[in-house]
């Protein structure tokens, strides 16, 4: 995350969040901004709050300093913002739990509040 000058503080360049993705090791990266903020997106995630599922394909979790949580259930492409008005998320965890149609019930968020999905 740039550091935007001492008086700005620290947020996404451009005020438009986006996660980077790499499927070769990281010997190249893509910008993957579908479900998030587009403009006048000023937080961040913190390094404890990004956790990936072995469901296939794998589900990507995210928690932010202003209390929201973006799941993907498509390996990082596309994201939803599954809970918000949280207090600042410190970290995110991934459990497996059973299937509920068919489709494992994915994640669950802890920090200063819980959120099951």
């Amino acid at each position: 995350m740039p550091r935007n000058g001492d008086k700005a503080g620290r947020y996404p360049p451009g005020a438009a969040a986006a996660v980077w993705k790499s499927t070769d090791g990281g010997a190249s990266w893509s910008s993957r901004q579908t479900g998030l903020p587009a403009e006048n997106c000023y937080f961040t995630v913190l390094r404890q709050a990004m956790a990936v599922d072995r469901s296939g394909p794998a589900g990507v979790y995210s928690g932010t300093n202003t209390g929201s949580i973006f799941a993907s259930f498509d390996e990082g492409e596309t994201r939803d913002e599954i809970a918000r008005h949280l207090p600042t998320v410190l970290s995110v965890e991934v459990m497996a739990r059973k299937k509920r149609h068919g489709r494992p019930i994915r994640a669950r968020g802890y920090g200063p509040a819980a959120v099951g999905r």
